[in-house]
């Protein structure tokens, strides 16, 4: 049975609120009456009742989390940073996994914000992105439940936001093939609906025009992963190609898996460089340059944002940019 603050007071003929601020080191308490209650309380393994606390104090002392997607590991990263930081202040997660759907999303929103949680980290599903619709965001933060934004984020949400450069990103892995004097280009895409692949296609148009005044429209992929195998096999059947800028990890896998069926040698015949994660990168043949997002970091500073809102109520807004690096490998070695 579990034993209570009440069943100590009387065990040892104190008040509940002497036994209360002995176990929590309270300067209004003498050492030898500290003393007792703590040892009494570790006699009985007594843990403190976290809900009763919170509900004292008004706060929860959890975040709530809602991610489009465990299966990536570019999410996982960023949980991992956040469990971290969170852990460190005292805090818990809640974590939610809208599956990149609007109607979960909303769902998880609304369920947490009855009382579950503090505050919330997010990034936005695809069909809530596709949508338009950010109601349920909103409405959380109308309940006094503050919101950070983070990699996917929208304009229409006034709130704090962390993102990766990623039209810098894909500006700077662009000019890293025409360094290599790539003259044809491809792009790769699987996410052209989110924000972030926007981003990084107005990022390689940019390059491509800064060095070639014009960019071919062929050269573009844009499609889903059920038909990215094919859309590549085409493109290289149809058009020139000696570079590729892949903006996902599934553009990255399928570019080199089908690059090597066509009887391309890279980066020989062909330089390819994407966003995937380093463990993916360095076990595919040829190792994959890749542009590194720091998600472990991006977590850790979008819990940081978050509780330092919730504890000082601080609302000065701000975009917070984490500054993506290339790591280069052996699929953009320079050719001799």
């Amino acid at each position: 049975m579990m034993v209570t603050l009440k069943q100590l007071a009387k065990e040892l003929n104190v008040s509940i609120s002497t036994v209360s601020k002995s176990l929590s080191d309270s300067h209004e308490i003498g050492e030898t009456t500290k003393k007792k209650v703590q040892e009494l309380a570790k006699l009985y393994n007594y843990k403190p009742n976290r809900i009763a606390i919170n509900l004292k104090s008004g706060k929860t002392k959890t975040i709530g989390v809602i991610l489009p997607s465990i299966l990536n590991n570019f999410f996982a990263q960023v949980l991992f940073g956040i469990e971290k930081v969170a852990a460190k202040k005292g805090y818990d997660i809640i974590t939610c996994i809208s599956n990149e759907s609007f109607k979960k999303e909303v769902a998880n929103i609304q369920v947490l914000s009855n009382g579950s949680i503090d505050g919330f980290i997010v990034a936005i599903a695809e069909e809530t992105q596709i949508k338009n619709d950010f109601n349920h965001f909103s409405e959380a933060i109308q309940q006094r439940k503050p919101i950070v934004m983070f990699d996917r984020v929208t304009d229409a949400i006034n709130c704090n936001k962390v993102v990766v450069n990623d039209f810098d990103a894909a500006y700077r892995a662009t000019k890293h093939l025409i360094d290599l004097k790539c003259k044809n280009i491809a792009v790769v895409s699987t996410i052209d609906y989110l924000s972030v692949g926007k981003l990084r296609i107005q990022g390689y148009e940019k390059a491509i025009k800064d060095s070639f005044k014009d960019f071919d429209k062929e050269l573009q992929i844009k499609t889903d992963i059920s038909n990215l195998d094919i859309a590549i096999s085409d493109l290289l059947q149809n058009k020139k190609v000696d570079g590729i800028f892949c903006i996902d990890e599934d553009a990255s896998l399928s570019a080199i898996k089908i690059t090597k069926a066509k009887g391309y040698l890279i980066p020989k015949d062909i330089s390819i460089i994407g966003f995937a994660h380093e463990k993916i990168a360095t076990n595919v043949t040829p190792t994959l340059t890749t542009i590194n997002q720091h998600g472990t970091k991006i977590g850790e500073k979008t819990a940081q944002i978050l509780i330092n809102q919730l504890e000082n109520n601080n609302t000065n807004f701000k975009l917070k940019v984490i500054k993506s690096t290339i790591v280069y490998r052996d699929s953009t070695k320079k050719r001799d």
